[in-house]
Parts: C-alpha cells; sequence; structure tokens
C-alpha cells in the first residue's frame, strides 16, 4: 500500500505543476506534457496497485466513483492536450478553460480517499 501511496502523491505533485505552469505561462509546452503524462501514468499505477491490494475488490463509494471519474477526466484532458501541442482548431484555448475544473475534480477524488475526510463526507451526505 505505501508504494501505491507514493504513486498517487507523485501523480499529485506532477498533475498539479503541469496544470499550474501551463497556466502561468498562458500556452502548453511539450515538456508540460510530458510531466503531465508521467503524472497520469502514476495516478494509473498508484490505482491499480491499490486495487490489485484491496482486500474487497469493488465496493461503490464516493472515492470509487470520484477516483474513477477523476481517472477518465484526467485521460481525456492528456489526449486534449495533445492535440493541442498539435494546434487542432482551438484546443489550446479550450484545455486553458477546462484545465482547473479537470484539477479541481481529481483533487475532490484524491482528498476524499484520505479516511478521516471520506468519513466526513459520507456523514455530511448522509444527513442531507
Amino acid at each position: 500500500m505505501p508504494i501505491s501511496v507514493g504513486f498517487i502523491f507523485l501523480a499529485l505533485a506532477l498533475y498539479t505543476f503541469s496544470i499550474f505552469r501551463e497556466r502561468i505561462m498562458g500556452h502548453l509546452k511539450t515538456w508540460i506534457v510530458v510531466i503531465f503524462a508521467i503524472g497520469f501514468t502514476s495516478d494509473v499505477i498508484g490505482t491499480s496497485l491499490m486495487f490489485l491490494s484491496a482486500k474487497v475488490k469493488f465496493s461503490m463509494s464516493i472515492h470509487t466513483f470520484c477516483g474513477y471519474a477523476a481517472l477518465f477526466i484526467m485521460g481525456a484532458h492528456l489526449i486534449w492536450a495533445i492535440l493541442a501541442l498539435w494546434n487542432v482548431r482551438n484546443c489550446e484555448k479550450n484545455f486553458t478553460r477546462f484545465s482547473i475544473y479537470a484539477w479541481l475534480g481529481w483533487m475532490f477524488a484524491f482528498i476524499s480517499g484520505i479516511p478521516k475526510v471520506s468519513s466526513v463526507i459520507i456523514s455530511w451526505l448522509s444527513q442531507r
């Protein structure tokens, strides 16, 4: 489990760096997309290792749903970044607008995986 957590924290660092670096620079560079891709790969590896080490192979929870949704969005976001590098239509302009929302979704999934936070979210939702 510590190795999988390490990969998830690496994904956090690389994904956050690439999103905010692109926002600061105002445009994508190849090296930013490479860091983004390494972050995505780290997230896939970390998620896969967590899945393999879990005692219960699948249980639907807020974290599970958000985690897989965030992984899907992050993958689509990476494809979008590659298209933006290739100057496909307005991909870069729209990529910059969408990036922060994709990152926020990923951060919610990340935070919901922290046991104490996850239990607070579940109790808050059950009161509604």
